[in-house]
């Protein structure tokens, strides 16, 4: 499969008016992906992404394969919800180890009490071939 492999993945929450790529299902299932606010500067603490998402909890992920060799090109995209765990939820622990399992310059951020976006995908929708062959 193509996104446990993937170093990059966007998300893309609906704006507070609900406009978005796609229509997720319920979210139930599925796979689960992290997502960290960290400390890398922002212009804001106030991040549009967070509001975006708690304004509406639908959620668009898109993964990527490019290849120089277009017949090798693949996208993989996740729809579901999320929601932003704050550093007091049951699942922060887990979730910020996930993240530093994969990213070893999590390792050298704090995210002690920076808030994660959680996202439950109920359904994906791919083009190409996803096998990495």
């Amino acid at each position: 499969m193509l996104e446990p492999a993937a170093r990059a993945v966007r998300p893309e929450p609906a704006n507070a008016s609900g406009t978005g790529n796609g229509t997720p299902d319920d979210g139930t299932g599925g796979i689960r992906l992290v997502s960290a606010i960290d400390e890398k500067p922002k212009s804001t603490a106030d991040l549009q992404r967070v509001r975006n998402v708690r304004a509406n909890p639908r959620v668009t992920v898109l993964v990527d394969r490019y290849r120089e060799d277009w017949s090798r090109l693949a996208w993989l995209q996740g729809r579901g919800w999320a929601r932003i765990l704050e550093s007091d939820a049951s699942s922060y622990a887990d979730a910020v180890s996930a993240l530093e399992a994969k990213y070893d310059q999590y390792g050298r951020h704090e995210l002690g009490d920076r808030p994660i976006v959680s996202i439950a995908i109920g359904r994906t929708v791919s083009w190409g071939t996803l096998a990495d062959g």
